[in-house]
Protein backbone atom coordinates (compact mmCIF):
# COMPACT_ATOMS: atom_id res chain seq x y z
CA UNK A 1 0.00 0.00 0.00
CA UNK A 2 1.37 3.40 -0.99
CA UNK A 3 1.56 5.53 2.12
CA UNK A 4 3.57 8.39 0.63
CA UNK A 5 2.95 11.63 2.48
CA UNK A 6 1.64 9.58 5.35
CA UNK A 7 -1.44 8.53 3.50
CA UNK A 8 0.01 8.90 1.16
CA UNK A 9 -11.02 5.79 -23.07
CA UNK A 10 -14.71 6.55 -22.70
CA UNK A 11 -17.27 8.04 -25.07
CA UNK A 12 -18.19 11.15 -23.07
CA UNK A 13 -21.70 12.61 -23.22
CA UNK A 14 -22.00 16.37 -23.77
CA UNK A 15 -20.79 18.50 -20.89
CA UNK A 16 -23.65 19.54 -18.67
CA UNK A 17 -24.60 22.53 -16.59
CA UNK A 18 -23.86 22.25 -12.84
CA UNK A 19 -26.40 20.03 -11.13
CA UNK A 20 -28.61 21.56 -8.43
CA UNK A 21 -28.15 20.66 -4.77
CA UNK A 22 -30.84 17.97 -4.76
CA UNK A 23 -30.43 15.05 -7.14
CA UNK A 24 -33.75 13.38 -6.70
CA UNK A 25 -35.76 11.77 -3.98
CA UNK A 26 -36.54 8.36 -2.65
CA UNK A 27 -39.81 6.85 -1.53
CA UNK A 28 -39.82 7.33 2.22
CA UNK A 29 -41.45 9.61 4.77
CA UNK A 30 -40.75 13.24 3.99
CA UNK A 31 -39.41 12.59 0.47
CA UNK A 32 -36.07 14.18 1.38
CA UNK A 33 -33.82 15.16 -1.54
CA UNK A 34 -30.68 13.18 -2.31
CA UNK A 35 -27.58 15.35 -1.73
CA UNK A 36 -25.02 15.72 -4.49
CA UNK A 37 -22.72 12.84 -5.25
CA UNK A 38 -18.94 13.00 -5.38
CA UNK A 39 -16.42 10.50 -6.68
CA UNK A 40 -13.07 9.94 -5.00
CA UNK A 41 -9.85 9.97 -6.94
CA UNK A 42 -8.88 6.86 -4.97
CA UNK A 43 -11.62 4.90 -6.73
CA UNK A 44 -9.66 5.38 -9.96
CA UNK A 45 -6.23 5.38 -8.35
CA UNK A 46 -4.22 4.68 -11.49
CA UNK A 47 -5.83 7.33 -13.68
CA UNK A 48 -3.58 10.41 -14.15
CA UNK A 49 -4.78 13.54 -12.39
CA UNK A 50 -5.86 15.60 -15.40
CA UNK A 51 -7.50 12.62 -17.09
CA UNK A 52 -9.40 11.82 -13.89
CA UNK A 53 -10.80 15.35 -13.55
CA UNK A 54 -11.94 15.49 -17.18
CA UNK A 55 -13.42 11.98 -17.11
CA UNK A 56 -15.26 12.63 -13.84
CA UNK A 57 -16.73 15.77 -15.43
CA UNK A 58 -17.77 14.01 -18.62
CA UNK A 59 -19.40 11.24 -16.58
CA UNK A 60 -21.61 13.79 -14.85
CA UNK A 61 -19.87 14.13 -11.48
CA UNK A 62 -19.45 17.71 -10.36
CA UNK A 63 -17.44 17.02 -7.22
CA UNK A 64 -14.22 15.08 -6.71
CA UNK A 65 -12.46 13.77 -3.62
CA UNK A 66 -8.71 14.30 -3.92
CA UNK A 67 -5.80 12.25 -2.57
CA UNK A 68 -2.87 14.27 -1.29
CA UNK A 69 0.00 12.36 -2.92
CA UNK A 70 -1.65 12.68 -6.36
CA UNK A 71 -2.39 16.36 -5.76
CA UNK A 72 1.18 17.07 -4.66
CA UNK A 73 2.58 15.29 -7.73
CA UNK A 74 0.37 17.30 -10.09
CA UNK A 75 0.77 20.61 -8.26
CA UNK A 76 -1.84 22.46 -6.22
CA UNK A 77 -1.87 25.61 -8.37
CA UNK A 78 -2.18 23.65 -11.62
CA UNK A 79 -4.92 21.55 -10.07
CA UNK A 80 -6.87 24.62 -8.93
CA UNK A 81 -6.87 26.01 -12.47
CA UNK A 82 -7.86 22.66 -14.00
CA UNK A 83 -10.70 22.15 -11.52
CA UNK A 84 -12.02 25.67 -12.02
CA UNK A 85 -11.94 25.32 -15.81
CA UNK A 86 -13.75 21.98 -15.57
CA UNK A 87 -16.41 23.35 -13.21
CA UNK A 88 -15.52 20.79 -10.54
CA UNK A 89 -15.75 21.31 -6.80
CA UNK A 90 -13.61 19.35 -4.31
CA UNK A 91 -15.59 17.40 -1.74
CA UNK A 92 -12.61 16.26 0.32
CA UNK A 93 -8.85 16.03 0.62
CA UNK A 94 -7.45 12.84 2.19
CA UNK A 95 -5.64 12.31 4.58
CA UNK A 96 -3.90 14.10 7.46
CA UNK A 97 -3.52 13.32 11.15
CA UNK A 98 -1.52 10.45 12.63
CA UNK A 99 -1.15 12.26 15.95
CA UNK A 100 0.09 9.17 17.80
CA UNK A 101 3.26 8.66 15.76
CA UNK A 102 2.20 5.33 14.27
CA UNK A 103 3.13 6.51 10.77
CA UNK A 104 6.63 7.58 11.64
CA UNK A 105 5.75 11.21 12.28
CA UNK A 106 6.37 12.83 15.64
CA UNK A 107 3.43 14.75 17.06
CA UNK A 108 4.81 18.14 15.98
CA UNK A 109 5.50 16.78 12.48
CA UNK A 110 1.91 15.55 12.25
CA UNK A 111 0.69 19.05 13.15
CA UNK A 112 2.87 20.65 10.48
CA UNK A 113 1.70 18.06 7.95
CA UNK A 114 -1.87 18.96 8.90
CA UNK A 115 -1.11 22.63 8.26
CA UNK A 116 0.27 21.62 4.83
CA UNK A 117 -2.96 19.71 4.10
CA UNK A 118 -5.05 22.74 5.04
CA UNK A 119 -2.98 24.94 2.77
CA UNK A 120 -3.49 22.47 -0.08
CA UNK A 121 -7.21 22.38 0.65
CA UNK A 122 -7.48 26.17 0.56
CA UNK A 123 -5.69 26.35 -2.80
CA UNK A 124 -7.97 23.83 -4.54
CA UNK A 125 -11.12 24.84 -2.66
CA UNK A 126 -11.62 21.54 -0.82
CA UNK A 127 -14.62 21.57 1.49
CA UNK A 128 -13.21 19.05 3.97
CA UNK A 129 -9.85 17.64 5.07
CA UNK A 130 -10.22 14.07 6.29
CA UNK A 131 -8.23 13.13 9.41
CA UNK A 132 -7.24 9.77 10.87
CA UNK A 133 -6.21 9.57 14.51
CA UNK A 134 -3.24 7.22 14.21
CA UNK A 135 -2.75 3.78 15.71
CA UNK A 136 -2.34 3.22 19.43
CA UNK A 137 1.43 2.82 18.88
CA UNK A 138 2.29 1.79 22.45
CA UNK A 139 0.42 4.68 24.07
CA UNK A 140 -2.13 4.17 26.76
CA UNK A 141 -5.54 5.10 25.36
CA UNK A 142 -5.84 8.20 27.57
CA UNK A 143 -2.57 9.62 26.22
CA UNK A 144 -3.47 8.79 22.62
CA UNK A 145 -6.84 10.52 23.03
CA UNK A 146 -5.16 13.62 24.48
CA UNK A 147 -2.79 13.80 21.49
CA UNK A 148 -5.71 13.59 19.08
CA UNK A 149 -7.83 16.17 20.91
CA UNK A 150 -4.94 18.65 21.22
CA UNK A 151 -3.83 18.08 17.63
CA UNK A 152 -7.26 18.59 16.11
CA UNK A 153 -7.92 21.67 18.23
CA UNK A 154 -4.69 23.16 16.89
CA UNK A 155 -5.61 22.35 13.29
CA UNK A 156 -9.18 23.57 13.72
CA UNK A 157 -8.01 27.11 14.43
CA UNK A 158 -6.14 27.25 11.13
CA UNK A 159 -8.99 25.48 9.33
CA UNK A 160 -11.47 28.08 10.57
CA UNK A 161 -9.28 30.86 9.21
CA UNK A 162 -9.21 29.12 5.81
CA UNK A 163 -12.88 28.16 5.73
CA UNK A 164 -12.16 24.42 5.66
CA UNK A 165 -14.04 21.70 7.55
CA UNK A 166 -12.19 18.89 9.36
CA UNK A 167 -13.66 15.38 9.49
CA UNK A 168 -12.31 12.63 11.75
CA UNK A 169 -12.62 9.12 10.32
CA UNK A 170 -13.04 6.05 12.55
CA UNK A 171 -11.65 2.81 11.11
CA UNK A 172 -12.25 -0.89 11.66
CA UNK A 173 -10.65 -2.68 14.61
CA UNK A 174 -8.21 -4.31 12.17
CA UNK A 175 -6.41 -0.96 11.95
CA UNK A 176 -6.33 -0.26 15.70
CA UNK A 177 -2.53 -0.39 15.97
CA UNK A 178 -1.67 1.03 12.55
CA UNK A 179 -4.07 3.66 11.24
CA UNK A 180 -6.60 4.56 13.93
CA UNK A 181 -7.30 3.50 17.51
CA UNK A 182 -10.75 5.09 17.09
CA UNK A 183 -12.78 2.15 15.82
CA UNK A 184 -16.42 3.11 16.42
CA UNK A 185 -18.63 6.11 15.77
CA UNK A 186 -19.31 6.49 19.50
CA UNK A 187 -15.59 6.65 20.34
CA UNK A 188 -15.07 9.26 17.65
CA UNK A 189 -18.06 11.35 18.72
CA UNK A 190 -16.55 11.24 22.23
CA UNK A 191 -13.43 12.91 20.81
CA UNK A 192 -15.56 15.54 19.05
CA UNK A 193 -17.34 16.25 22.33
CA UNK A 194 -13.96 16.93 23.95
CA UNK A 195 -12.77 19.10 21.08
CA UNK A 196 -15.91 21.26 20.99
CA UNK A 197 -15.09 22.90 17.66
CA UNK A 198 -17.98 23.53 15.23
CA UNK A 199 -15.76 23.02 12.17
CA UNK A 200 -14.82 19.44 13.18
CA UNK A 201 -17.15 16.58 12.32
CA UNK A 202 -17.20 12.91 11.37
CA UNK A 203 -16.11 11.26 8.13
CA UNK A 204 -18.18 8.08 8.05
CA UNK A 205 -16.83 5.30 5.86
CA UNK A 206 -19.33 2.47 5.30
CA UNK A 207 -16.53 -0.09 4.95
CA UNK A 208 -15.24 0.81 8.41
CA UNK A 209 -18.51 1.52 10.22
CA UNK A 210 -21.16 -0.51 8.42
CA UNK A 211 -21.04 -3.52 10.74
CA UNK A 212 -21.33 -1.61 14.02
CA UNK A 213 -23.98 -2.93 16.39
CA UNK A 214 -27.14 -0.82 16.57
CA UNK A 215 -25.93 0.91 13.40
CA UNK A 216 -29.37 1.75 12.03
CA UNK A 217 -30.65 2.79 15.44
CA UNK A 218 -27.81 5.27 15.87
CA UNK A 219 -27.66 6.62 12.31
CA UNK A 220 -30.02 9.52 12.88
CA UNK A 221 -27.97 10.51 15.93
CA UNK A 222 -24.73 10.28 13.98
CA UNK A 223 -26.00 12.22 10.95
CA UNK A 224 -25.89 15.72 12.51
CA UNK A 225 -22.24 15.16 13.51
CA UNK A 226 -21.25 13.99 10.02
CA UNK A 227 -19.44 16.17 7.47
CA UNK A 228 -18.81 13.53 4.80
CA UNK A 229 -19.92 9.98 3.99
CA UNK A 230 -17.60 7.64 2.09
CA UNK A 231 -19.84 5.28 0.12
CA UNK A 232 -18.48 1.78 -0.52
CA UNK A 233 -19.14 -1.77 0.64
CA UNK A 234 -17.56 -4.60 2.62
CA UNK A 235 -16.86 -7.80 0.63
CA UNK A 236 -17.21 -10.12 3.64
CA UNK A 237 -17.56 -9.63 7.42
CA UNK A 238 -14.21 -11.14 8.44
CA UNK A 239 -12.01 -9.69 5.71
CA UNK A 240 -8.51 -8.83 6.92
CA UNK A 241 -7.43 -7.28 3.63
CA UNK A 242 -7.87 -3.59 2.94
CA UNK A 243 -10.05 -4.30 -0.07
CA UNK A 244 -13.34 -2.49 -0.51
CA UNK A 245 -15.97 -3.04 -3.17
CA UNK A 246 -18.51 -0.85 -4.90
CA UNK A 247 -21.75 -0.18 -3.02
CA UNK A 248 -24.19 -3.01 -3.58
CA UNK A 249 -21.45 -5.54 -4.37
CA UNK A 250 -20.87 -6.51 -0.71
CA UNK A 251 -22.78 -7.41 2.41
CA UNK A 252 -23.84 -4.00 3.77
CA UNK A 253 -27.39 -2.57 3.54
CA UNK A 254 -26.03 0.46 1.70
CA UNK A 255 -29.34 1.85 0.48
CA UNK A 256 -30.89 1.71 3.96
CA UNK A 257 -27.83 3.39 5.46
CA UNK A 258 -27.88 6.26 2.95
CA UNK A 259 -31.61 6.80 3.44
CA UNK A 260 -31.21 6.93 7.21
CA UNK A 261 -28.47 9.54 6.86
CA UNK A 262 -30.70 11.77 4.77
CA UNK A 263 -33.69 11.28 7.09
CA UNK A 264 -31.38 12.17 9.99
CA UNK A 265 -30.61 15.53 8.38
CA UNK A 266 -27.21 14.90 6.80
CA UNK A 267 -26.63 17.63 4.20
CA UNK A 268 -23.06 16.93 3.09
CA UNK A 269 -21.59 14.96 0.22
CA UNK A 270 -21.89 11.22 -0.37
CA UNK A 271 -18.50 10.38 -1.89
CA UNK A 272 -17.98 7.09 -3.71
CA UNK A 273 -14.64 6.09 -2.21
CA UNK A 274 -13.42 2.57 -3.00
CA UNK A 275 -9.90 1.34 -2.26
CA UNK A 276 -9.69 -1.78 -4.43
CA UNK A 277 -6.79 -3.35 -6.29
CA UNK A 278 -9.31 -5.40 -8.26
CA UNK A 279 -11.23 -2.34 -9.35
CA UNK A 280 -8.08 -0.48 -10.37
CA UNK A 281 -7.22 -3.28 -12.82
CA UNK A 282 -10.32 -2.51 -14.91
CA UNK A 283 -10.25 -0.30 -18.03
CA UNK A 284 -11.64 3.15 -17.24
CA UNK A 285 -14.71 2.65 -19.44
CA UNK A 286 -15.66 -0.51 -17.53
CA UNK A 287 -14.86 1.04 -14.17
CA UNK A 288 -17.13 4.04 -14.74
CA UNK A 289 -19.87 1.73 -16.00
CA UNK A 290 -19.53 -0.32 -12.81
CA UNK A 291 -19.84 2.82 -10.68
CA UNK A 292 -23.02 3.86 -12.52
CA UNK A 293 -24.52 0.37 -12.21
CA UNK A 294 -23.63 0.24 -8.53
CA UNK A 295 -25.34 3.54 -7.75
CA UNK A 296 -28.40 2.51 -9.76
CA UNK A 297 -28.71 -0.61 -7.58
CA UNK A 298 -28.30 1.00 -4.17
CA UNK A 299 -30.50 4.02 -4.83
CA UNK A 300 -32.41 3.59 -8.11
CA UNK A 301 -34.91 6.43 -7.68
CA UNK A 302 -32.33 9.08 -6.85
CA UNK A 303 -29.75 7.88 -9.36
CA UNK A 304 -32.32 7.49 -12.12
CA UNK A 305 -33.58 11.03 -11.57
CA UNK A 306 -30.01 12.36 -11.55
CA UNK A 307 -29.07 10.47 -14.71
CA UNK A 308 -32.13 11.72 -16.60
CA UNK A 309 -31.40 15.27 -15.49
CA UNK A 310 -27.79 14.96 -16.60
CA UNK A 311 -28.77 13.63 -20.03
CA UNK A 312 -31.31 16.42 -20.50
CA UNK A 313 -28.99 19.25 -19.51
CA UNK A 314 -27.93 21.63 -22.22
CA UNK A 315 -24.26 21.49 -23.26
CA UNK A 316 -22.06 23.94 -21.37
Amino acid sequence: MDTQHLWSQIQPPPLAQPIPQGLGSFSSPGEREFPRLALSQLTLMRMPFEEAVLNFRSEGFRSIGLWRPRLADFGEDRAAILLQDAGMSVSSLSFAGGFTGSHGYRYTEAIHDGFDALKQAAIVGAETVVLVAGGLNGHITKHARRNVVDGIRTLSERAEQLGVQLALRPMRKTFHHTWSFLNTCDETIGILDQIQCPNVGLAIDLYHCGLESDWKKSLRTIAPHTSLVFVNDLPCPNSTEYEMCLPGDGILPVRAILEEFVIGGFEGKFEVHVWSEKLWELPSRRLFANVRESLARVWPAAWGHWARQFRNDSPA
